[in-house]
């Protein structure tokens, strides 16, 4: 598990390309597939994709984001993009197997004391950073609310680099038999409210956990039991069991440096290099077909 990644390894800041050309010379081989079918994500879902939108499995989600300059995780199970180059925005899929999440906390959510613990964590994590790596928890961009008819809990910070550029980490989490998917996507901030309506209107509602794995499932003769309930999802999970453990007293953003992405433009050079294929295959009157890196070259 991945809490020592998000949000407790690193999702790390954006490297911007040196040029669009000189990223194109490395562009990497991945099946990009398109909307309009569904396609499976991971071993515990499904998403109708719609046809603006393309689809990146579990193998090829780790080969962009490290073609981006991410660090990549063996939770992620895959991703989401735009096919309208001019939209700079993803949605990675990540499933954590931390035990099936108890609820009860749905209607005790405190979202001014989570908000203090953030504070506190980042404040403790600065002492350790040097300033250029240094975070700052402004307040809430969208309170934690849980919608219990589909099992989602949805949370938004607002947030300063060292340099005073805006940090925004939307997070959605939709609990499952025994853990949770988390939906993270990547935008700009100045784009957060349209691409997370994308997200709400075209990406979510055709979101499907499969049948025998979802929260109604839970068989508690067998299944495996969550240490942490909402509160624990929303501070970092799994973390912080191990922080408590480990005798901390803040917990919060201390853990949660994965989930902390200083959200500038995905590197136009993924964009003019996919537009160029598919540009290359109309010239020539060939349907687009994208290049599966499993078959033998």
């Amino acid at each position: 598990m991945r809490f020592t990644k998000l949000f407790v390894s690193l999702f790390t800041v954006f490297m911007l390309m040196a040029s669009t050309a000189s990223a194109a010379e490395a562009s990497p081989e991945v099946t990009w597939v398109e909307g309009g079918d569904t396609v499976q994500v991971g071993d515990i879902s499904s998403l109708k994709l719609d046809e603006s939108l393309l689809y990146l499995d579990k193998k090829d989600t780790a080969i962009i984001q490290e073609y981006i300059g991410n660090q990549t995780y063996d939770t992620d199970i895959g991703s989401v993009f735009p096919v309208d180059e001019n939209e700079n925005w993803f949605v990675v899929f990540e499933y954590v197997d931390a035990g099936h999440i108890s609820d009860a906390e749905k209607n005790k959510i405190d979202a001014k004391a989570l908000l203090k613990s953030y504070k506190q964590g980042t404040e403790e994590a600065n002492k350790n950073r040097v300033e250029e790596d240094r975070l700052y928890v402004k307040g809430w961009h969208t309170e934690p609310f849980y919608n219990e008819e589909n099992r989602t809990l949805v949370w938004a910070l607002e947030a300063e680099d060292s340099t005073g550029e805006p940090i925004i980490n939307y997070n959605v989490r939709m609990l499952t038999r025994e853990g949770y998917v988390s939906s993270l996507l990547v935008t700009d901030p100045t784009r957060l409210d349209q691409d997370v309506q994308t997200l709400q209107t075209l990406i979510l509602p055709n979101y499907s956990i499969n049948e025998g794995s979802r929260y109604s499932d839970f068989d508690s003769s067998s299944d495996k039991i969550s240490e942490f309930g909402l509160t624990g999802l929303i501070l970092g999970g799994a973390g912080l069991v191990a922080a408590k453990k480990a005798g901390l007293l803040v917990a919060g953003a201390v853990l949660l440096k994965k989930f902390w992405i200083v959200l500038i433009a995905i590197p136009a050079a993924i964009w003019s290099w996919f537009k160029r294929r598919r540009e290359a295959a109309a010239q020539r009157k060939e349907p687009y077909e994208p290049i599966n890196h499993d078959q033998p070259k």
